[in-house]
């Protein structure tokens, strides 16, 4: 694998699991909060905000997919083949639902009655918190036996729920703080003019 594939192969995670998690645990905050609080202007102001840094996200993994298919296509060699078995293999639906259902939630949430329809909303949280790989894992590990005794799996990785917790809290954190810089360079390109200021004629 070289550098650019790697890279964007990093990003794409980054967004996936940085960015489409996230947004589907503070979807789930925001409708918990447009349901208890009174005050909702900031409320709103702020899940508008979130809504086009998450429509630019979705269009950001959907170019860097591209990008990757494209140059894995034209490269050749073993993994131009590879792709094309996870392409067009037995599992092809495996490759191609989980990115196109990331890019349609993103690109419908652009939309305000999707924005305000709480059961829509609610319905695009386990698309986002819950992969194809994780769901395709979750099944097979519990397909053997339906004891709550056997579900626990000798795994490497111990977490408690409270690390669990913290790590997530950490997550929304870095979330906040991607809104307020695409808030911010957002309302600058806004304030800066593209075209040349006409010159008065003497």
């Amino acid at each position: 694998m070289d550098a650019f594939t790697f890279v964007l192969m990093l990003i794409m995670d980054f967004i996936r699991i940085d960015i489409f998690i996230v947004f589907g645990l503070y979807t789930l905050v925001f409708l918990i909060s447009s349901i208890i609080l009174k005050e909702k202007d900031r409320l709103y102001k702020l899940d508008d905000i979130s809504s086009r840094f998450i429509s630019f996200s979705g269009l950001v993994y959907l170019s860097c997919l591209l990008m990757l298919i494209i140059f894995i296509l034209f490269k050749g060699g073993e993994e131009r083949l590879n792709l094309f078995n996870r392409m067009f293999g037995p599992y092809w639906f495996a490759f191609f639902l989980p990115p196109l259902t990331y890019f349609l939630i993103t690109q419908l949430i652009r939309f305000k009655w999707v924005r305000k329809s709480r059961v829509i909303r609610l319905l695009f949280v386990p698309f986002l918190l819950i992969t194809f790989e994780q769901f395709v894992i979750l099944i097979t590990s519990l397909h053997r036996d339906y004891m709550p005794s056997s579900w626990s799996m000798v795994t490497n990785i111990d977490l408690s729920i409270f690390e669990i917790i913290i790590g997530f809290l950490i997550k929304i954190l870095f979330y906040s703080v991607y809104i307020g810089l695409f808030y911010l360079i957002t309302e600058r390109l806004k304030k800066f003019s593209f075209t040349k200021p006409n010159k008065e004629i003497n």
